[in-house]
Parts: structure tokens; sequence; C-alpha cells
């Protein structure tokens, strides 16, 4: 009897968490309006990309931009534009892959590709990346969840710094203390091929 009412609370609470993220997500884009004050500015992550409720903004990707998708709403996989239809990721195999917009959500959960921007959804650009990430392509890596990861692969391609980045949280902190600002993750516009 008593799993019946498991299975029901499990299912009452997933909703409550559900509306609970929503409600932050929709808080967060209340507060994009407002003027930010960058000498205050203490959360690294202005608004989470999200499938359940994605940004209502649209931006187009440039070269050189950080974009990402779900995994199984458990992770986040990053990577970087090179032109505008390619993204250079480090796959889960340990190879790094040039790959279409398609294939990049391809065997992945998400279904939206989202983009790292300003508040005014103006697109963070670093321009050495896109040299080194066609430069990447090929290349094969120890893969390892924690160590040897996707957003190690694209700090070291907007940096040249190989450092060890154990999440998102993390490089969303190491990407917001680079530009000075908050990243808001609006969705990504690809130009259909």
């Amino acid at each position: 009897m008593a799993l019946p009412l498991l299975l029901i609370a499990s299912a009452f609470g997933g909703l409550y968490l559900s509306e609970q993220h929503k409600k932050a997500l929709m808080q967060q884009d209340a507060n994009r309006g407002l003027p930010l004050d960058t000498s205050t500015a203490k959360e690294a992550i202005g608004r989470w990309p999200s499938d359940v409720y994605p940004s209502s903004l649209s931006v187009t990707p440039v070269p050189g931009s950080i974009v990402c998708c779900s995994v199984y709403q458990a992770f986040d996989h990053t990577g970087v534009v090179i032109d505008e239809d390619t993204i250079v990721e480090l796959h889960g195999s340990g190879l790094v892959r040039a790959v279409s917009p398609k294939r990049f959500l391809s065997d992945r959960s998400g279904r939206h590709i989202f983009i790292a921007c300003n508040q005014l959804a103006e697109p963070f650009v670093f321009s050495k990346a896109v040299q080194q990430g066609a430069q990447e392509v090929f290349n094969f890596y120890d893969y390892h969840v924690f160590k040897q990861n996707c957003y190690r692969h694209t700090w070291l391609c907007l940096t040249e710094c190989d450092q060890q980045i154990d999440s998102f949280e993390g490089f969303n902190q190491l990407l917001s203390d680079t530009v000075q600002a908050p990243i808001y993750w609006d969705v990504a516009a690809f130009k259909a091929p």
C-alpha cells in the first residue's frame, strides 16, 4: 500500500520542482530588463538554459560564440561555433568533432541549442576560438566526465588555457569572470541548411 503513495508523492514532488524551476527562470527573465549593476552582480548565470522554459530571445550564432544543449536534463554540453553551420565539440568518446547544429543535438535530450549572451542578447565572441577550435578537430582526449570534459575543451578553445573544469556552473563562473558580466543562455537561431 505504501508504494502507490510513494509514487504519487514523487509525481507531485516532481511537478512542484518543475514549477519552482519555471518560476525561477521567469524571475531571471524579469530581472533581465532591470539595469545591471556590475559592481554588485554576484551570479555568474543571469539566465539558465532550459528546454522546459526556454528564453524567449532568439540569437543568431556567430563564429567564436559559445553554445550548449541539455543532455538528459542532467548535464549541459558545450561547444564553440566556428562558422554559420559548424560547432566544434568534444564528444563523450574523446574525439573532437566538427558537427552541424542538428548533429550537436543528436543523441541528446535537448530540443534547443543555447548561446551565451550578455544582458542585451548579444553573443559573447572569442575570435581566437575559431582557429583554435578548427585546429582541435580530430584530436582525441581521454574523456572523463569531471576531469577531461566538454567544459575544459571549450575553455581551451576560448582561451588557449588548459584548465580542469568539473561542472557547467564552474564553466559559467570562469566565463562570467572573463567577460565581467552574467551569462544569459538564449535560444540559438541557426540558419536552416
